[in-house]
């Protein structure tokens, strides 16, 4: 087997950036990701085991018997490792030597908050409306993008932490590194009619209604997205129809308005049977890309230690062959296939050593194999003829 070492000028690091289109549509009390339905599988009713709108982080426990899952565990030892998921409290609980275990699969899901009028701030120990009051400093730090972010403004009229507000948080497996600016969509339907549309269509985080036209709030901030962040807030509190329906649980039946965006999605879960609701965006993500260029030079790579490569048409025989009771010796004479082949009857052309290459195997430096590149069609390798394979890791 042939050992190269990749030099310096055979490795390049370089980054994609690609562009995920990402849809969800909420409607009937189950969101839909990228119009994908659930499937059964051939064991499960869901075969993906993650509900339907979420995705599954690692795609374990794929179609698999309830009795059969796949599943995290540890010993409690004496470093008190443990899941981010148990607490000091429970993990307390358990004996040294006990055996720890968490539950696949992991999955994701956009999630739905609907906060009232409450104050957001800190009481004593206890902090109304956390995830608000959390974002405080983040929404203070982009108020120099548009005045809409800023938390509490008494020269606009508003105070976010005693505004109704409409709270979707987006998990960053969706669109990687950030949202991709200008390219929010948000749309109200009601009875399958679209009722209103919001665009952040001056790249600022400022949700704008840009639709139907002649609308009611058609060019108003009906509130604003947090990019990097993934978060929208949506403040709008005008009627954008006369519809009707239980938006808010236990508040009776309220008007159609920009606050009870994705309320179907909500917890807790209830049903608004004429609403439905579309959100769409596209993120930004980076992949970082490992290139290496393996080559096979002149003269070299030109015996295997492929079986094939031996001419077994002329056989080992008792007197060239050794063999005792320890080890097997075969003779040094042995010829190798002539694979030289010619579309005349009778070739005069003389013989050439050949190989095929069909592999390149990656190894760290003790000579592990970590990886392995195949090519589409073996190579033909001569002695005069040399190759540069071009590799490809997305990390």
């Amino acid at each position: 087997m042939f050992y190269y070492t990749f030099k310096q000028n055979d490795t390049f690091y370089n980054r994609i950036e690609t562009h995920p289109y990402v849809q969800f549509y909420i409607n009937d009390s189950k969101i839909y990701y990228n119009n994908k339905s659930d499937r059964s599988g051939m064991i499960a009713s869901q075969e993906r085991m993650v509900p339907s709108g979420h995705i599954s982080l690692y795609e374990l426990n794929i179609d698999r018997p309830s009795d059969s899952l796949i599943h995290p565990f540890l010993t409690k030892g004496g470093s008190r490792t443990a899941f981010r998921t148990v607490s000091t409290n429970a993990f307390n609980q358990f004996q040294y030597g006990d055996t720890i275990s968490g539950s696949y699969p992991m999955s994701a899901s956009i999630s739905r908050d609907y906060l009232d009028g409450g104050t957001a701030d800190v009481v004593g120990t206890t902090v109304n409306k956390p995830r608000l009051f959390a974002l405080k400093n983040t929404l203070n730090y982009y108020k120099y993008l548009s005045e809409h972010y800023e938390y509490s403004s008494s020269f606009f009229g508003w105070d976010k932490a005693q505004q109704n507000i409409s709270m979707i948080s987006i998990p960053s497996i969706f669109y990687g590194s950030s949202i991709s600016k200008g390219t929010i969509s948000l749309k109200f339907y009601i009875t399958g009619t679209l009722a209103a549309e919001c665009r952040d269509i001056r790249k600022n985080g400022e949700l704008v209604q840009t639709g139907p036209e002649g609308s009611t709030g058609s060019g108003s901030v009906a509130g604003v997205a947090l990019y990097n962040e993934g978060f929208i807030l949506l403040t709008g509190s005008w009627n954008i129809s006369s519809h009707q329906e239980d938006y808010v649980v236990g508040g009776g039946s309220t008007t159609a308005k920009w606050i009870y965006f994705g309320t179907t999605g909500s917890y807790p879960s209830h049903n608004v049977p004429s609403s439905s609701f579309d959100m769409s965006f596209q993120g930004i993500n980076y992949v970082p890309v490992l290139t290496m260029l393996a080559h096979a030079p002149k003269g070299q790579l030109n015996y295997s230690s492929n079986p094939t490569y031996i001419d077994y048409s002329n056989r080992i025989t008792s007197f060239d062959a050794k063999s005792t009771s320890t080890q097997f010796t075969e003779p040094s004479n042995i010829e190798i296939k002539n694979t030289v082949s010619s579309s005349y009857e009778d070739p005069t052309g003389s013989f050439q050593k050949q190989t095929f290459i069909s592999r390149v195997g990656i190894y760290d430096k003790d000579k592990n194999l970590i990886g392995v590149a195949k090519v589409a069609n073996p190579v033909k390798k001569t002695e005069d003829r040399e190759f540069t394979f071009k590799l490809k890791l997305d990390i």
